[in-house]
């Protein structure tokens, strides 16, 4: 069987080249705009054409498929019944990205050494998209 891979695919409602930018700030990697809503076929609003229509970010393991949502509908952002879920090797890595990734969104569980024994904490950030960020190993 080939390798396979889950790539989340997130909408944003006209914040996804923002978005990506952050994510690219707290992680490094890159972002590469595919597509945008400027071709023809896709009779978007002139006011429209710069958004996203589809956009890749890559950063050290990780792999995000992004777009705006079509003009006239609306991204739900989370429901709280999905989180993107990252993991480090050390309590400090994951305090870096928890605090860099949580700066102005609404933090749910504070990043901190849970009753488990491993570092956890989850938010959901400014854009609506629920994170968890956790160590394993005790955070060693």
């Amino acid at each position: 069987m080939a390798t396979q891979q889950i790539i989340p695919y997130i909408s944003f409602n006209g914040t996804c080249e923002e978005a990506l930018a952050f994510y690219k700030d707290v992680f490094g990697g890159k972002v590469e705009i595919v597509t945008r809503y400027d071709n023809p076929a896709m009779n978007a609003p002139e006011a429209y054409r710069n958004k996203i229509l589809h956009a890749r970010f890559y950063a050290d393991g990780i792999t995000i498929f992004a777009s705006d949502v079509m003009p006239g509908k609306t991204a739900k952002g989370t429901s709280g019944d999905v989180a993107l879920s990252i993991a480090y090797e050390t309590a400090e890595e994951g305090k870096q990205v928890f605090d860099g990734l949580s700066a102005g969104g609404d933090v749910h569980i504070p990043f901190k050494k849970q009753f488990w024994g491993d570092y956890h904490g989850n938010f959901t950030d400014k854009y609506g998209i629920r994170w968890m960020v956790n160590t394993g190993n005790d955070g060693k």
